[in-house]
């Protein structure tokens, strides 16, 4: 992680920079490819046309999202400040864009904190000794729940849900 500047004795104030060059980089590509990038990505590729969505996604990170990420790195890195600060240090009208910023960081993290309690939910469900997901016999089921192990007479429809995919919502 960081490590004090060497000016760090003289001044409390003064900010912790990186040890070696290798620790900003690894922190930098674990910042840059997160759960987005492993889980969200393929999914809003099949949804929006597989490979030929590719192509603009493509064109809009190489003029777009890489130029930007870089100069958001290298803002913070010249003017040794966080993401409000260094706007407000460039050009004082755009202070917003650092709230912004914050704000949207914020939101990503709930989202993505959200996503891995509901997979340690459905973890620790999976160790009860009868399975919530098999049977249509909790409150949560509605009237459409059908079993597939269920010996009913009752013909699978188009409004039918599984008790797996009622157990998910």
């Amino acid at each position: 992680g960081p490590s004090p500047d060497h000016r760090a004795a003289r001044s409390p104030c003064v900010r912790e920079t990186w040890s070696k060059k290798m620790d900003f980089l690894l922190s930098v590509i674990g910042y840059a490819v997160d759960l987005g990038n492993v889980w969200r990505f393929p999914y809003i590729c099949y949804q929006n046309g597989g490979g030929a969505f590719l192509i603009p996604y493509l064109i809009m990170a190489i003029f777009g999202g890489i130029p930007l990420f870089y100069m958001e790195l290298a803002l913070g890195q010249y003017h040794r400040h966080g993401c409000i600060s260094v706007w407000r240090k460039i050009c004082p009208i755009f202070k917003g864009i650092g709230y912004a910023i914050c704000i949207i960081a914020f939101y990503v993290a709930s989202y993505y904190n959200t996503i891995m309690a509901w997979a340690l939910y459905y973890l620790a469900s999976s160790f009860r000794s009868e399975l919530p997901w098999v049977s249509c016999d909790h409150a949560w089921n509605t009237p459409n729940c059908m079993s597939y192990f269920s010996n009913q007479s009752i013909a699978w429809t188009a409004n039918s849900s599984s008790p797996a995919e009622e157990f998910y919502t």
